[in-house]
């Protein structure tokens, strides 16, 4: 609870000023009776005034709306929007933040990699991308954030939303993620991404991503292929 509003701050800040300006007038009086042209103010004067500017700042120091829960101090827009939701996930990559992260997809949610992608990895390791579901989806993410320095993610529309119904929907988009990893150099991924979507309590979320190349950058990694390579 505040110890005092701004109206009872009020009257003490008019009650500080006007004993401010006795002070200043008392001073000045002095310095002429003494024959100075100028009025010069001492460390205590000095204290005095910036302590009187400090109470008087009306909210100065009440505390700070607290950001959502999680956040660290990432932006979050409250998904009413399916592409908000693209935008949260740009965020929450960028500011290292998995608990946003995660927010922003549905318990069912399910992965599926490109067809080159999962044929590749699984020469090696054939259950990579099985049963991919949320829980791994922020396993994997988290192993990405610890070993990155900095990530730049962007998302750029290739089609048009398409609605099933007033609860779910499709949205196509482009992606470019940068990663500077903290052991030293960085790699662009490229890729098209098909999500998902669903609404829930008036938010939505997304349930499935269908992951696949950019033929525009056909000597890149998607970055279905690089979360692969972390599980």
């Amino acid at each position: 609870m505040k110890e005092a509003s701004c109206g009872s701050r009020g009257v003490a800040k008019r009650e500080t000023l006007f004993a401010t300006r006795q002070m200043f007038s008392k001073q000045r009086d002095a310095a002429r009776r003494e024959g100075h042209s100028e009025m010069r103010i001492g460390g205590t004067t000095l204290v005095f005034l910036l302590m009187t500017a400090l109470v008087c700042g009306c909210g100065l120091f009440e505390p700070r709306v607290p950001e959502k829960p999680g956040s660290g101090g990432v932006p979050w827009i409250p998904p009413v929007e399916p592409e908000s939701v693209l935008v949260n996930i740009e965020n929450s990559l960028e500011g290292k933040v998995i608990g946003n992260y995660v927010q922003c997809f549905d318990t069912s949610f399910v992965f599926h990699p490109d067809p080159a992608d999962s044929f590749e990895l699984s020469a090696t390791n054939p259950p990579v991308y099985d049963n991919w579901d949320l829980g791994v989806e922020e396993t994997v993410t988290q192993t990405i954030l610890d070993g990155a320095a900095s990530l730049r993610l962007t998302f750029t529309r290739r089609d048009t939303t398409i609605y099933v119904g007033a609860d779910e929907c499709f949205l196509y988009y482009k992606y470019e993620l940068q990663v500077i990893f903290k052991v030293g150099g960085s790699k662009f991924f490229y890729g098209l991404v098909d999500y998902q979507l669903l609404r829930e309590g008036g938010f939505w979320s997304i349930c499935m991503w269908i992951d696949k190349k950019d033929p525009d950058y056909p000597d890149h990694d998607s970055w279905g292929y690089f979360k692969g390579t972390k599980r």
